[in-house]
């Protein structure tokens, strides 16, 4: 019951933003008919609604942009439909820096743009946001950043493997990291060991006899979310979530101590 409501966890914030769920790990894709498919085996909306995947991809810069009908602050913010009937509220369409978006216009230093990563929102998620939320400046892509690892304190506290995924599980000093640093930290880390593979960021050598364990009751699952930092999956590792288990279950288990909040 608990991997139940886990997973309708990750479906519910995957509607609300860019951060993406795995919930299709262990489904058998082979199985799906008429149905495109990306080489990560996700479901690609892009190839089967027929829009073209060619253009030039964007990072974004900040979170909690919101999408628009048009170039400006005076143009209605775009609801977020799937969002708004699931929780009953008014929900609005957002991207954020675990997005990447094409350009299709600009007009008055906005942009009019369309996520294509996670593929599953771009027949959804595309509308107007400031031109400055978008990383234009690209003179280093390709290039590998000089990986240095050393004057950080961490350890590799544990690793499995499945079918689709290596999996580190990593301790990691961050008492005085920012998220910046923290991701700094997880792309030298996938440039020195990985290029695919799921990282989990921990404060805590402390939760290792909590990683395989299942299912968690209510005081180790509070435990384990408030050292879970920070986690980036093998099939958007470009993504990065900060805290993910302190969640809706986490709230209904009585957890108080948001984290994130506090972050630089």
């Amino acid at each position: 019951m608990q991997k139940i409501n886990l997973i309708l966890i990750l479906v519910f914030f995957s509607l609300i933003n860019c951060k993406k769920s795995n919930i299709y790990l262990n489904y058998n894709f082979d199985k799906l008919q008429d149905v495109s498919l990306n080489k990560n085996n996700e479901i690609d909306s892009l190839k089967m609604y027929g829009f073209d995947d060619s253009n030039k991809a964007y990072e974004i810069q900040g979170k909690n942009i919101f999408l628009r009908e048009g170039p400006g602050q005076n143009y209605k913010k775009l609801i977020n439909q799937k969002a708004t009937d699931a929780l009953g509220e008014t929900n609005y369409m957002q991207v954020d820096y675990t997005c990447l978006v094409s350009i299709e216009e600009e007009k008055n230093n906005w942009a009019k743009v369309r996520v294509v990563d996670p593929s599953y929102l771009s027949t959804t998620h595309y509308g107007w946001i400031p031109l400055k939320n978008i990383v234009q400046n690209n003179d280093n892509e390709g290039q590998t950043s000089n990986v240095n690892l050393s004057p950080l304190q961490y350890e590799i506290i544990s690793t499995t493997e499945n079918n689709v995924s290596k999996n580190y599980y990593i301790y990691l000093n961050t008492n005085s990291l920012s998220k910046n640093e923290i991701s700094a930290f997880i792309k030298q880390f996938r440039e020195k060991h990985c290029s695919t593979c799921t990282i989990s960021i921990f404060d805590t050598k402390l939760i290792k006899n909590l990683i395989e364990a299942y299912p968690l009751d209510k005081d180790e699952y509070l435990k384990f979310a408030d050292h879970f930092v920070a986690w980036s999956t093998f099939d958007v590792p470009k993504s990065i979530s900060f805290y993910p288990f302190q969640d809706l279950k986490y709230r209904e288990y009585g957890g108080k101590n948001f984290k994130e909040q506090k972050m630089k």
